[in-house]
């Protein structure tokens, strides 16, 4: 560009020389129509930055829907502007950078073709953002990575036009071969919220998003040099810290410092350290009720393992992954272990994606010794949407509490391949070596899926020896084969005044021992109606299948015997439109359980206020009735959020979990200057609203009965960055 365009949040006359993109084609709800309100965006660079300037034209610019004000926003439920970078023009990775009305800075990082395995088995890229509680979806490792954040700026707003924005994208925040005459691949999509319409540049065929890289256009022409980046990102944090559940109660201050640092060794490789890590200012895992005979999963929430978390990723999410950065820094019972230090190297060399890792804990007396954990990735791309690659994770005790042979060690090759854009086929294998353990210490997977918008189906098969022990993995529970299938439809009325899609759908999975006998079953049989106002409604019917080889306490003082149970049960789910105002979604259950009956009753409903507030609940009950016993579970959080800007904003989560009869509260106020640094205060504090005395396990007389305070933890932290 002649000069650098002034970042107001207008596309003025400094753009205009430009040759904008246009002719945007529609996905939905009218797939290949031209949009219905026009889009204009111009590309321009400088000597170390890029710039994107944005019309999205709206012939109502005082119906633009705009509810998100927090960074890594819920795009679906706003209207929205999303770029897509190829800058590897590798069909297989890339970057996203998101706005909307408000502003807000969204961005993410793409691997894999957009494309991983879902929880269930083969799964597809979902929508841009998460829908979790409260707020966009954070935690876990995919081929789409929301936690990745750079170092951009972007102005936006409502004018006469419609509305528009200007990004500003810093070199050194991507990674990229420099030199003359280069190809970056490229798309853009428009969300227009209130017409349930999305509009791509380089048109996406239904069943897929943006994320799919292999479906973008071309930005061609380019002359790129080398832009390093050196990045240093101090933190210090005082605060204390009062924990009254031992017979001698902790008053303590706390006052640390760390630091974490970025630079680029070469222009496609980066490398991270990290000294004294800390992760106070990040937000606590939300309550479950466990009413199963295996682990919950609670995703990964801190920055550092979340940065560029899919080049590690391996396995079968949430039933077998070979490597779970949260077993870095938290003990299995549940307590923090202090991360001394350690470092990682990601990126590309060529068409290999390469990760490695090495992480440093320290010893906690009488929990564990001190640890050291290594992993290693390295994968081939192939294609546009197929890799073949390899992992080792090790993790090995250290200094004097070490005992002898305190090592666990996972070894696994993969192999995923997509034909065309509709068949995709996942298969891996792995082995676990852990001192004491020499039985069936493997397992495996091979699944297929075929996706069109019209019709997908997948099929998938998983094995899990009894000795597979990936200790730093996540395995709920292994000896067994699980086959599974899924059949969905997604049938579409065309310009229907009511319903926008239908999704009737089926799948099955068994466990089965390896002798062959059965352990478990669920059979779904789901029909869904989503209508054109965004609300939803949907009838479920669930077939059970569950043999207990020894007695399971399901709850306290609640113990099935083993044997065979078969149960059924009913699903209803309604749920209204998430970008209004006032919204909920309530699901009731009600059938069959083990040996009786349970009835369970999940509210989630929120109340907003422009795009800064939002103020949400959700409140669930089981209520079991068994000849062996009866019992009931609440579950109830209340979550605050309050924007004051996008890059400020106070967030409160309270928690009420009758399992474990404690109330949790959770404040977070945050003034950030980057996606990740900034000022920050936590307030933690857990309650027993029992009025259990914990030193003499008695109820407590008199006024303090209830509202005991536990602990309570107040910390202040700042985190700066440094950017040569």
């Amino acid at each position: 560009m002649p000069e650098p365009p002034v970042l107001d949040g207008v596309v003025d006359s400094s753009w205009m020389s430009m040759e904008p993109a246009t002719g945007f084609i529609q996905q939905l709800p009218e797939t290949g129509a031209p949009a219905t309100e026009r889009v204009e965006v111009r590309i321009g660079f400088d000597r170390d930055t890029l710039y994107v300037g944005v019309i999205c034209f709206d012939s109502r610019p005082a119906d633009i829907v705009s509810t998100q004000a927090r960074r890594d926003g819920v795009l679906n439920e706003t209207d929205s502007f999303e770029v897509l970078l190829d800058t590897y023009d590798d069909d297989q990775s890339g970057y996203l950078f998101a706005t909307t009305p408000g502003g807000i800075e969204f961005d993410a990082q793409i691997i894999h073709g957009g494309q991983s395995r879902a929880a269930g088995g083969p799964g597809r890229a979902g929508s841009v953002g998460g829908s979790g509680f409260g707020g966009a979806q954070r935690g876990g490792a995919s081929a789409f990575n929301l936690n990745w954040d750079a170092v951009w700026t972007v102005q936006a707003g409502i004018t006469p036009r419609g509305w528009e924005a200007e990004f500003a994208i810093p070199l050194r925040s991507l990674r990229y071969e420099p030199g003359t005459d280069r190809t970056w691949g490229v798309n853009f999509k428009r969300n227009l919220r209130r017409k349930n319409e999305q509009s791509y540049w380089a048109p996406v065929t239904r069943g897929f998003e943006i994320h799919r890289v292999s479906l973008a256009g071309e930005l061609t022409g380019l002359d790129l040099d080398f832009r390093p980046s050196r990045q240093v990102i101090p933190y210090v944090k005082g605060g204390f810290l009062h924990d009254y559940r031992g017979s001698d109660p902790l008053k303590d201050g706390i006052l640390d410092a760390g630091v974490d640092m970025k630079t680029t060794l070469t222009p496609t490789l980066t490398l991270d350290a990290t000294l004294n890590t800390d992760f106070s200012q990040v937000e606590v895992d939300e309550e479950q009720v466990n009413l199963t005979r295996f682990d919950l999963f609670f995703p990964e929430k801190r920055p550092f393992f979340l940065e560029n978390a899919g080049y590690f990723q391996v396995g079968s999410p949430r039933q077998a992954e070979l490597f779970f950065s949260r077993r870095i820094g938290i003990d299995p019972s549940g307590v923090e272990v202090p991360i001394l230090g350690g470092a990682r190297v990601t990126g590309k060399l060529d068409r290999f994606n390469l990760g490695v890792l090495n992480m440093q804990t320290n010893e906690v007396e009488d929990v564990t010794p001190a640890h050291n954990f290594t992993v290693l990735r390295v994968a081939r791309e192939v294609g546009s949407r197929s890799g073949f690659g390899a992992i080792f994770v090790n993790k090995v005790a250290t200094g004097s509490a070490a005992g002898p042979n305190e090592y666990n060690r996972t070894y696994g090759v993969d192999a995923n391949i997509g034909l065309g854009e509709r068949w995709t086929f996942f298969n891996y294998i792995a082995r676990t070596e852990t001192p004491g353990l020499d039985g069936r210490d493997h397992a495996a997977s091979s699944s297929v899926s075929y996706n069109t918008d019209f019709f997908n189906w997948d099929v998938g098969y998983l094995e899990v020896g009894e000795d597979f022990n990936p200790e730093v993995g996540f395995v709920p529970r292994s000896g067994y084969r699980k086959p599974s299938y899924g059949i969905y439809f997604n049938p579409r009325p065309k310009n229907h005044p009511f319903f926008r899609r239908f999704w009737p759908h089926h799948s099955w999975r068994g466990h089965y021992r390896f002798d062959g006998t059965p352990e478990s079953g669920w059979r779904h049989n789901d029909m869904r109606v989503f209508f054109q106002n965004g609300g939803s409604v949907g009838l479920a019917y669930n077939q059970n299948f569950e043999q207990l080889f020894e007695p399971f306490e399901i709850f306290e003082d609640v113990v099935l015997p083993k044997g065979i149970y078969r149960f059924d049960n009913f699903l209803l789910t309604v749920e209204s439109d998430e970008s209004a105002d006032l919204f909920g979604v309530a699901n009731y259950s009600w059938g069959e359980f083990y040996s009786g009956h349970i009835k369970t009753l999940s509210l989630r409903a929120g109340f907003r206020v422009g795009a800064e507030f939002l103020l949400a609940a959700r409140y669930v009950r089981n209520s079991a009735d068994l000849p062996e016993g009866a019992f009931d579970t609440d579950l109830a959080m209340v979550q605050l959020n309050y924007s004051f800007t996008p890059k400020s904003y106070i967030q409160s989560l309270i928690q009420y979990n009758s399992t474990e009869r404690e109330i949790g509260a959770n404040i977070r106020f945050a003034l950030l200057r980057t996606g990740s640094t900034g000022f920050f205060i936590v307030y933690n504090s857990h309650f027993d609203p029992t009025g259990m005395d914990p030193h003499e396990g008695v109820m407590v007389p008199g006024p303090h009965r209830t509202h005991r305070t536990l602990d309570r933890t107040i910390l202040a932290k700042f985190t700066y960055l440094l950017d040569f």
